[in-house]
């Protein structure tokens, strides 16, 4: 069949499907707020951040006496920041394919590099979450059963939302390959068909979780340092106490006794602290364990002294409690990939990781972009379940060549570190 049918509108729907289909991390997200994005107040358009704003949280009142308490509210800045395009120069003749020929050897692909650009900015967030769970301080760690029900174990504690599609096991392709290898038994080969659209999907319900195969999911190098007995700074408490509610995403922790000159911690390291507990959110129990820490941005020590940023801040008391107690100074630090108190000698091992989350762990966008129509002949947007896409095609008169270009905008950040569960393994 002659091209003579091929539409703006027909390309972008065409598009529009595969990506969809291929944007498996997206669609792990909460992505109900690009309307909020895309809106005007008063005819002007509020630009490309949005401030999210979360529930408050609140102390309980026991007996008769009223204790009034501050609102203090979290929030998250979803900024558009990201725009993933494919350009494709066609000749006059080239753009004669039939139908068929342009979906196959034009959209299909293209629109497959473009999920795989968002797939990648969603997944290059994993490191940004503290808690942890794998068989760590080895170079043989394979992904177990066990450590998926820890996973969940971790996500229902902290109270996240149980429910169909609320929670996704991101699975990279080296630990789905333990994995199912060795709970092949535990695998239902017939998918709901409800779910059969979903691109990569290994399982619909394995635990409270649908796992979906995430190639992008970037691998893990842990930081580098000499076997060392780290301790928290003489003279220093860590965090916050809570007064008042007061709630901090991020602090500094001053430490001493790292190997000196030879350690450096990287952005995703995981460690913990003796002594401090992670606790119910709502009860403020500890749960005993040890509460896991993020470093959030790579540092290197000079004199076995190092002052990383770590997420979440320890906060010991008000609504937004979240450990037993805070750092102490003395108090020993230990390394998640250690297993012991004093850091193991080298560092630098490399993991593979998956991500157990629920959907509002990482919030995402996926907006229109500029409508071009006005001065474009051939354009076309479509906007489908929280994504959209634009297509133009322009003639270049010199060349005879007629360039194609399909845009997408987006953005993501995490909004709940604590709804997120890192699966860790070689």
């Amino acid at each position: 069949m002659p091209n003579s049918f091929l539409t703006a509108t027909w390309v972008a729907r065409k598009s529009l499907v595969k990506l969809h289909s291929k944007a498996q991390a997206a669609m792990a997200c909460n992505r109900n707020y690009e309307s909020a994005i895309g809106a005007k107040i008063d005819g002007v358009p509020i630009g490309t951040s949005y401030l999210v704003r979360m529930p408050f949280q609140f102390n309980l009142r026991t007996g008769a006496t009223m204790s009034a308490q501050n609102l203090v509210q979290r929030s998250a800045t979803l900024t558009l920041n990201q725009q993933n395009g494919v350009d494709v120069n066609l000749s006059s003749v080239e753009r004669q394919f039939s139908i068929g020929d342009f979906e196959e050897q034009i959209i299909n692909p293209a629109s497959t590099r473009i999920a795989s650009g968002i797939n990648a900015n969603v997944t290059a967030l994993a490191n940004q979450f503290a808690k942890n769970v794998g068989n760590l301080g080895t170079t043989a760690a394979t992904i177990t059963f066990l450590n998926i029900q820890q996973a969940n174990q971790f996500l229902t504690e902290t109270l996240a939302p149980t429910g169909e599609d609320v929670r996704t096991l991101l699975t990279s392709p080296v630990h789905e390959t333990d994995w199912i290898s060795s709970n092949s038994a535990l695998f239902n080969s017939q998918i709901d068909i409800s779910d059969q659209w979903r691109e990569g999907m290994i399982a619909s319900r394995v635990l409270g979780f649908a796992a979906v195969r995430e190639p992008k999911m970037g691998g893990y190098t842990t930081g580098v340092y000499g076997t060392s007995t780290p301790v928290i700074s003489a003279g220093t408490t860590v965090g916050s106490t809570g007064v008042g509610n007061t709630y901090t995403a991020t602090t500094t922790m001053p430490m001493t006794g790292w190997a000196s000159g030879g350690t450096t911690l990287n952005a995703g390291d995981v460690f913990t602290v003796t002594g401090v507990n992670d606790v119910d959110p709502e009860t403020k129990v500890s749960l005993n364990r040890l509460k896991q820490f993020v470093v959030v941005t790579t540092i290197s020590d000079t004199t076995g002294a190092i002052s990383p940023v770590i997420s979440p801040c320890p906060i010991s008391g008000g609504a937004y409690q979240n450990v037993s107690a805070l750092p102490a100074a003395g108090v020993a630090v230990k390394t998640a990939q250690s297993g012991a108190i004093t850091a193991a000698a080298g560092g630098g091992i490399a993991y593979s990781q998956s991500l157990a989350m629920h959907k509002d762990a990482i919030l995402f966008a996926c907006v229109p972009l500029t409508d071009v129509s006005p001065v474009v002949k051939f354009y076309g947007q479509e906007q489908y379940d929280g994504f959209s896409i634009r297509v133009i095609q322009t003639y270049d008169t010199d060349n005879d060549l007629m360039p194609l270009r399909l845009d997408t905008i987006s953005g993501e950040t995490v909004a709940y570190q604590e709804l997120g569960v890192r699966v860790v393994g070689t």
